[in-house]
């Protein structure tokens, strides 16, 4: 992850953050900061931006200018005092904010190696509500939650969205059986 001023660029998946939000970039817009930022402190040229971004088809130079505008406006910067891209007309851009990489504790995907055995009662609620907690630090939890009959998953899983703030969003798939129907719910 590539960090510039209060922004952070996860190349991973492929979001853009100021603080705690999520900013929202065209794919190809995201794709045109992530190559500018790659390559900081020095001018990029419109040829290698179209040669990197769009490989063997015909894009006229003018769709650069219209992306770069987008990322300006998401940055909040601007063409005649930039804190982020500077222009060089008929040339190119050039990332002029410092950045650096920071890491995570945790890979933002699943590691199997990292999976643990969540036992039923009240640490199991309270190790999946951890999981909620790092996926809201942009860090994705994928939680597998299974037993044997009548020993307590639908209740872990039902009284999970009383002990999560009011603004993470969760997604919950029941599987009874291998091929059965699946119910999906969305809690808030």
């Amino acid at each position: 992850m590539r960090q510039f001023h209060s922004f952070r660029l996860d190349t991973v998946n492929h979001c853009l953050w100021r603080g705690e939000s999520r900013e929202v970039l065209t794919p190809k817009a995201f794709d045109v900061l992530r190559y500018l930022v790659e390559h900081a402190e020095r001018l990029v040229t419109q040829e290698e931006l179209l040669e990197a971004l769009w490989p063997e088809t015909y894009v006229n130079p003018e769709v650069i200018k219209k992306y770069i505008l987008g990322i300006r406006k998401v940055l909040g910067d601007r063409h005649e005092n930039p804190e982020f891209i500077r222009t060089f007309p008929r040339r190119g851009y050039q990332f002029i904010a410092p950045v650096s990489t920071v890491g995570t504790a945790e890979s933002p995907a699943l590691c199997v190696s990292s999976a643990k055995q969540l036992t039923i009662g009240e640490s199991g609620l309270e190790q999946l509500g951890g999981n909620i907690g790092r996926a809201l630090m942009s860090r994705q939890q994928v939680v597998f939650l299974s037993g044997e009959p009548e020993s307590g998953k639908t209740a872990i899983v039902r009284e999970l969205p009383r002990n999560v703030t009011p603004m993470t969003a969760v997604l919950i798939v029941f599987v009874s059986e291998p091929g059965a129907n699946h119910e999906c719910r969305r809690q808030r």
